[in-house]
This record gives C-alpha cells, sequence and structure tokens, in this order.
C-alpha cells in the first residue's frame, strides 16, 4: 500500500511540474501573440464605432478634408457665407408655390384610384 501511495505521489508530482511547464510555454505564447491580437482588437473596435456612428464619422471626414483644402480663414470665410444666406433661403421657401396649388388636377387617394 505505500509503495502504491509513493507512486501515486510522484505522479502528482511529475504532473505537476509537467502543468507548471505548459504554463509557462503558453505564458510565451501569449506574449508573442499580444501585440498583434492588440492590434487587431483595435480595428475590430475602429468598425464597430464606425458601424454605430456613421454620421459623425462623415461629418469628421467632411470636416478633416475641408478644413485641409481650405484652412481655418477659409472655413471662416465659407461659414460666414452661409450666414448671411441663412435668412434668404427661408424667405425663399416662405414664398415657393406649393405643389398642391399648380397642379390643377384632384388629387385623391392615388392608392385607390383605378
Amino acid at each position: 500500500m505505500k509503495k502504491q501511495l509513493a507512486a501515486l505521489a510522484h505522479r502528482r508530482l511529475e504532473l505537476f511540474e509537467k502543468i507548471e511547464a505548459q504554463r509557462m510555454e503558453v505564458a510565451e505564447i501569449s506574449q508573442r501573440w499580444q501585440k498583434p491580437l492588440a492590434l487587431v482588437d483595435a480595428g475590430v473596435k475602429t468598425v464597430h464605432f464606425i458601424h454605430n456612428h456613421p454620421v459623425l464619422v462623415a461629418g469628421g471626414m467632411a470636416a478633416l478634408l475641408t478644413l485641409r483644402r481650405k484652412g481655418i480663414a477659409g472655413l471662416a470665410q465659407e461659414a460666414w457665407r452661409l450666414l448671411r444666406l441663412y435668412p434668404a433661403i427661408f424667405s425663399l421657401v416662405a414664398r415657393s408655390p406649393r405643389d398642391e396649388q399648380n397642379t390643377g388636377v384632384d388629387q385623391g387617394n392615388a392608392w385607390n384610384d383605378p
């Protein structure tokens, strides 16, 4: 019985040593893959952000392209021009005739007309 217990204790010690060696090997492998996987993780986060906020990304890109093309002074000039046109746009919209008045046709329900 003592021989079996000694054999089991010896086998257990061998298994613990093997487990420790495997842990060290896994730690080395994970250390090698840490930087590439971090890069992939950042890419996945970027794709999720673009998917969840497309308008924000498109607006940011448009702002960057505009800023690169015209600079801050050109951008300020464009903003001033649009700010001055802002009231004129609403007055044009208020004066435009409506579509229903110009057609001259009875505009019943289009889904029910044969």
